[in-house]
């Protein structure tokens, strides 16, 4: 009995040790794409302008204000957003600077490309950008001044 347990050990640690395989790691493949994306630069764009708000509006404390740049070009799909900045605040103004930034290989060239805002306070739609306003592909990104008018 002494001897078939010795032979029964000695078979699983020559088994155990055979299958503990090896430890070396495989040489790693990089692949080369076409292009080398080591030294990709991401070039930035912005959209800058002015929101207004016509005189004597009453706002609450507690707005947001939301600026989105979107590409619009896609009729059947929802508008592709690129860049949106959110406020939280007027401080008693009837205009507000914005800035908004975007990658400028994410803008194809026949994109329609709109900057709109909006404005929502007490859980309620305030106030909407009165037009579309196109920019970037037709050569407009500053200077751009939003109208807000009250969406009801």
């Amino acid at each position: 009995m002494g001897l078939q347990r010795s032979v029964i050990s000695l078979l699983v640690i020559v088994f155990l040790v055979g299958c503990e395989g090896n430890n070396a790691k495989p040489a790693e493949k990089r692949l080369q794409g076409k292009d080398n994306h080591d030294n990709q630069q991401v070039d930035i764009g912005k959209v800058s302008g002015n929101l207004m708000i016509i005189k004597g509006a009453v706002l609450p404390e507690d707005v947001d204000i939301t600026v989105t740049l979107a590409d619009t070009s896609i009729i059947d799909l929802p508008a592709l957003i690129l860049s949106q900045k959110h406020y939280n605040q007027l401080n008693n103004k009837t205009s507000l600077p914005f800035e908004l930034t975007y990658h400028k290989n994410e803008i194809r060239k026949q994109a329609r490309v709109m900057v709109s805002a909006t404005v929502y306070g007490e859980g309620k739609l305030l106030y909407i950008s009165d037009s579309s306003i196109e920019v970037i592909n037709n050569g407009i990104t500053e200077n751009i001044d939003i109208l807000l008018v009250p969406a009801n």
